[in-house]
Parts: structure tokens; C-alpha cells; sequence
């Protein structure tokens, strides 16, 4: 009750306690000290009848109120039990989703374990022939003795499973978002010297090791995407995949096999092959490139020589991304301002990169060392970049490959 109000109450029961004295006075004879006592206990009552009305109507609404915490407070009981078993039911839920993803990849490593061991002898044999051939009278003996030494090198790294993926990333442009990894292998001696693609490729060739070193390193690419792709979908890889292991005939079959297994991670894993070895495969290497495809796999070509290049053929082979050098770009921009591609006469050499796209095919800019060459390939409306300018290949973290290393290493 506002102040207002108790005040016209407090008039109002003065006022009927004075007129109560003065009617006594007039009208029944009583003395005016009589009559101003009763005045006085009127007006004494009205006041004691009011705060009992008052203090009730106080009461009547605090017990409203109390039962209307009470209501709220059940409801709210209700629902936090409610939210409590949704809790349960979704950690539940987690629980079980981390189970199957460990025994997914459990079951992933246990197949790849399977076809690694169905591999073993035939790499055995191959490393064993590798060594006869570079005890082989063929060659000038200082030349043969550094070429025996590095087969050593290269055989000791393979045995001891020494063979390391090295990424660099694949970024967007203008943003410089991480979109790809490119894989390179790295072999490394005893000592931990790194024993790099230069020095053993052309020793791993001429011995047949290269598919060995290649098989490894895709088996490892798979699987390092498939836990890079549990905190990114959107992440992905590039391994290369050199002519020899898409016409082996005993790796090849077994390898399909495997990523028939891991279709899913078509979208985040592109196959790599340089320009001479895409044109100049063989009805081999087509073959089983497009039985790659047929799972959704996609190709990327790099060491590109020249922008001399059917656009057609590389859609049809399911190339993804196509790799240029910078140097390589720009200088053909700059060269023949205008000019036109050799493959398209219609198509200006500046408009490369819508011309790929019209094909599904994707331009990457690589080997970028400088800011320079990044605005001018913006210019040139090119949607992806490599380089040093970016991150420099670097290895993964050990702990990252400690959870797959027993899975790569083979018993020779």
C-alpha cells in the first residue's frame, strides 16, 4: 500500500473518531473528556482493525509468491533432470563414437599391417637385389664403390623403416589458408643425416627400390590424412606416385585395394605425377590411374616444362590441380604479352587459370619466394600457392608419427 493511501486511511479514522466525540457531545449528553476517550479508542481500533487487514493481505500475497517459487522451482528441477539425462545421453554417445573411430583406425592399421606383411618378401628380394646389382662389375670401380656405398645407405634406412614425410603447405590465395599438404620422403642414414631425394632417387631407380621408398610413403600418407582429417575435413594431401609403382604388378593391385578401403578420404588425398611421366604413361599406368579415379581419387601434375599442355586429356584422367613455377608463369606472361597458349589459340596464356577451371582443373603457383610473385599471380587469378614464402618443408612432429612408426617398418 502506497504512503498516499495510509494517510487518507489515517484521515479517515480521525475523522470518524472526532465526529463519534462530537455526536456523543450533542446528542447523547456524555462530557467532553468521555467523549474524547471514545473518540480516541475508535479511532485506536480503526487503526488496529487496519493493520490486521493489512498484515493478512501481506501474508495472502508472500504465500502466493512462496507458491510460486515452489512451482518454478519443481519446473526447474524438472528440467535440469531432463538436462541431466540429455547429458548422459550424449556423453554416451561420444563414448561410443570415440570407440568406433579407435577401432576404425585399429582396424585401418591391422589391414595395412596385412598388406605391408604381404609386401615384406617381395621387398626383401627387391633390396637383396639391389645390393647384387650394385656389386656388379658394370661400372668404374670409384663409381662403383660410392654407388655401393649409397645403396647401403639407402637398403640400412629401408630395413630400419628410416623413411620420413616431410610436408609443406598448399595455401590459398589472396587468404593464405592452409588448404593442402605436399608429402616428400626423406631417408635418413644411422647417424640421423638426412639422405635427401637427389642423392638416392637416381641409386633407388636403376636398383628397383623406388617403388619400395614410394609404396611406404604412400601407406603413410593415408594414414597420417585420415588423423589429419579427424580435426579438419577440409584438409587434405598431396603424395606423389611415381610411374613405377602404377605399373607394379605386385604393389599396384594391393595398394588399390587398400584405398578402395579408404574411398572416404578420396576428397583429401591427390596423387601427384610429374608432366613428362603423365604424357608419356603407358596403357599401364592410364589404366590403373583410372581405376584410382573410379574410387573418386584425384591427380595433381607437377614439374611442369612447359604450358604445352591438353587440358582435355588431363580432365579425362581426373587431374585435379595443375603446378607451375612462378618464374615459369611469369616469364610466359612477360615474354609474349598477348600470346597465346599452344594448346589453346584462343585461350591468351593470362587467362591460363580460367582456362583450366573451365576443365575442373585447379592452377597452383609453386617455388613462390617472395611477395612480388604473389601479386602477380593474384593478378593472374590464380587460386593456390606453394613455396618457401609459405613454410618450407619440415617433418612432421615425432610424437604425431609415434603412433603409426611400428606400422611402417619391415622385417628384411
Amino acid at each position: 500500500m502506497s504512503r498516499l493511501a495510509e494517510f487518507l486511511f489515517f484521515a479517515l479514522y480521525a475523522m470518524s473518531a472526532a465526529v463519534s466525540s462530537l455526536a456523543m457531545v450533542r446528542f447523547m449528553e456524555v462530557t467532553p473528556s468521555i467523549a474524547t476517550l471514545v473518540g480516541a479508542l475508535i479511532f485506536l481500533a480503526g487503526m488496529h482493525v487496519h493493520s490486521i487487514i493489512v498484515r493478512a493481505s501481506k501474508h495472502a500475497r508472500l504465500e502466493k509468491r512462496v507458491e510460486t517459487l515452489r512451482k518454478v522451482n519443481i519446473a526447474l528441477t524438472s528440467e535440469m533432470s531432463a538436462i541431466h539425462k540429455e547429458l548422459n545421453t550424449l556423453a554416451e554417445a561420444v563414448d561410443e563414437e570415440a570407440v568406433r573411430r579407435n577401432e576404425v583406425i585399429v582396424s585401418e592399421v591391422q589391414a595395412l599391417e596385412g598388406v605391408i606383411a604381404k609386401m615384406e618378401g617381395t621387398f626383401s628380394t627387391r633390396i637383396t637385389e639391389a645390393a647384387r646389382m650394385a656389386a656388379t662389375p658394370t661400372l668404374e670401380p670409384s663409381e662403383a664403390n660410392d654407388r655401393h656405398v649409397l645403396l647401403t645407405l639407402v637398403r640400412e634406412a629401408l630395413e630400419a623403416g628410416r623413411v620420413e614425410l616431410h610436408l609443406q603447405p598448399i595455401v590459398s590465395l589472396p587468404q593464405r589458408k592452409t588448404y593442402f599438404y605436399e608429402s616428400f620422403t626423406r631417408l635418413r642414414d644411422q647417424d640421423g643425416n638426412v639422405i635427401m631425394p637427389a642423392e638416392f632417387m637416381k641409386v633407388a631407380e636403376s636398383a628397383g627400390l623406388m617403388t619400395v621408398v614410394d609404396n611406404l610413403l604412400l601407406f603413410r600418407c593415408v594414414q597420417i590424412v585420415r588423423r589429419l582429417t579427424e580435426k579438419d575435413r577440409q584438409i587434405g594431401m598431396v603424395c606423389n606416385i611415381s610411374p613405377l609403382s602404377l605399373k607394379d604388378e605386385i604393389f599396384f593391385p594391393q595398394f588399390l585395394d587398400f584405398m578402395r578401403q579408404n574411398a572416404d578420404l578420396a576428397g583429401s588425398v591427390v596423387f601427384e605425377i610429374g608432366q613428362k611421366d603423365f604424357e608419356e604413361r603407358g596403357m599401364v599406368e592410364a589404366r590403373n590411374m583410372a581405376r584410382l579415379a573410379d574410387f573418386g581419387f584425384r591427380f595433381s601434375i607437377d614439374k611442369v616444362e612447359n604450358l604445352n599442355f591438353d587440358a582435355r586429356d588431363m580432365q579425362r584422367a581426373g587431374v585435379k590441380f595443375f603446378k607451375a613455377s612462378a618464374d615459369l608463369l611469369l616469364a610466359a606472361v612477360k615474354a609474349a604479352p598477348g600470346a597465346a597458349l599452344p594448346a589453346a589459340p584462343d585461350i591468351q596464356i593470362a587467362d591460363i587459370s580460367r582456362y583450366l577451371a573451365h576443365h575442373g582443373i585447379e592452377l597452383i603457383g609453386e617455388k613462390i619466394e617472395d611477395e612480388v610473385s604473389v601479386v602477380e599471380l593474384i593478378d593472374l587469378d590464380i587460386g593456390y600457392a606453394q613455396g618457401h614464402l609459405f613454410g618450407p618443408p619440415s617433418p612432421i612432429r615425432e610424437e604425431f608419427l609415434a603412433e603409426t612408426e611400428d606400422t611402417f617398418k619391415i622385417a628384411v
